[in-house]
């Protein structure tokens, strides 16, 4: 358990949501991405400033068994992130306990004393350590103790990690009842996403029969922070089942689409709609350099930038300056993934001169709007703007001299697919001007959990 944080101040500033509508919105872009069941304005509503009293809480839970510490854990976590409590508050962290059938007593003793709080200091350290954060989970095991820092909220890389400490597949069942799921987590209020990821099936067909079983009177439903939850209350039991619910609870059918394909399609909503908001609303708020902030950021010469439209400038959303590497030359095919607003393709162009192509590639219809008006403003008869992604390039073999990416790539889940494309559409000896983010952690596992962490600050 490596905390999230024991001054909020402080680590708002580190991520670079110090401003309350930055922070806001990074929590909606996750939101949006992975639909994380809380309130999205957690945060601000608990008045929280500290994470730490709550993390020596669950350590101290955990005196009493593993089992007892996993229900006071989710019980906190639908105080705080659900209700939004301050979970720092002596009285929420005794209610909790009460509530998960802790010995209070023993429990309050542990929390005054020097295990708990020592616990949770060596989870820390060891964190620290590996070069841990708030959205990795370091696993541990095998004989050697081997231990991986893992991130993300999609099972698929935990479980890769744990077959490979195990030596073996790591058997893996799913349950096919969702009452007697519910039986062994009465108390737990639960979404119709937890089900669907539970019993491999789709979310709507887990909504579908949490509301079933709701109307019938066997679930408690609940709405909390503007989301939905079912509960099973105290004293419901299995024996008491009509036919109706045992169909509702009952699932046989899998229609579970793959989390590679749920994470891409999430990313790429998720990227549509933030630069949308980039291109149409360029001053808004963002917890990155936008518009000429962001090329004087980048390293962009003012005298490049005078030769193009300024409009193609104000939404430039870019990590870095691709161009100082000089790869463009005139008379060159140029192609831009992820070309946004048409900063860099009109850069390229004038590079490139008249005698050169030069082709953008984006996914936002309003980027590539955007983009399309500069370059009708700018009067450059050799550029033009298709939409298309990085991982279907929509051009020949050996059709390209030059493909230049400004913070696009490190928002692709499949990037080895995305450098594939890009390298069958340069013809031989062709060059690649990059500018991007590059981390040691895997993005894709990360990506649930921020926008940032992801890569959506490019």
């Amino acid at each position: 358990m490596g905390g999230v944080f024991n001054d909020l101040d402080k680590w708002r500033a580190k991520y670079g949501v110090g401003d309350n509508a930055a922070l806001s919105q990074w929590i909606s872009e996750t939101d949006q991405m992975m639909r994380n069941p809380f309130d999205l304005d957690y945060v601000l509503k608990s008045g929280m400033k500290d994470t730490w009293k709550a993390c020596v809480a669950v350590k101290a839970a955990q005196l009493q068994g593993e089992e007892s510490m996993l229900r006071f854990y989710r019980k906190l976590m639908e105080a705080i992130q659900l209700f939004s409590q301050d979970g720092s508050k002596d009285e929420i962290i005794r209610k909790v306990a009460a509530q998960s059938g802790l010995d209070v007593k023993r429990f309050l003793d542990d929390l005054k004393g020097t295990t708990a709080s020592s616990m949770f200091r060596d989870d820390r350290h060891s964190m620290a350590a590996e070069g841990g954060n708030f959205f990795s989970l370091l696993i541990v095991g095998g004989e050697k103790r081997e231990k991986k820092l893992v991130s993300g909220y999609t099972s698929d890389e935990y479980e890769r990690v744990i077959d490979g400490m195990l030596g073996k597949g790591f058997e893996k069942k799913t349950p096919i009842d969702i009452v007697e799921y519910l039986d062994k987590r009465k108390g737990y209020l639960v979404t119709a996403r937890e089900i669907s990821e539970v019993f491999k099936t789709e979310e709507s067909d887990a909504e579908r029969r949490l509301s079933g079983l709701s109307r019938s009177g066997f679930l408690k439903k609940e709405v909390a922070g503007g989301r939905t939850y079912w509960a099973l209350p105290e004293g419901k039991t299995m024996d008491k089942l009509t036919l109706e619910q045992v169909n509702l609870s009952h699932v046989t059918e899998r229609a579970k689409v793959t989390e590679p394909a749920k994470l891409e399609q999430a990313v790429k909503d998720a990227v549509k709609k933030l630069y949308t908001e980039v291109a149409e609303k360029p001053r808004g708020v963002f917890h990155f350099p936008v518009g000429p902030e962001g090329t004087g950021v980048a390293g962009y010469p003012a005298e490049e930038l005078d030769k193009i439209p300024a409009t193609a400038v104000e939404s430039f959303a870019g990590v870095g300056y691709p161009h100082k590497t000089n790869s463009i030359r005139e008379g060159d095919t140029v192609l831009d993934v992820g070309s946004g607003s048409g900063t860099d393709i009109l850069v390229a162009a004038v590079r490139a001169g008249p005698k050169g192509r030069v082709t953008g590639l984006d996914i936002t219809d309003a980027m590539i709007d955007k983009a399309r008006g500069n370059i009708e403003k700018s009067g450059f008869k050799n550029i033009s703007v298709t939409k298309g992604e990085a991982t279907m390039i929509p051009l020949d073999d050996g059709s390209v001299d030059v493909v230049t990416s400004n913070g696009v790539l490190n928002l692709v889940p499949d990037k080895e697919r995305a450098f594939s494309e890009i390298f069958r559409v340069l013809r031989p000896g062709g060059r690649l001007q990059l500018a991007d983010i590059v981390t040691r952690e895997n993005v894709q596992a990360a990506c649930g959990n921020s926008s940032s962490a992801l890569g959506l600050t490019a």
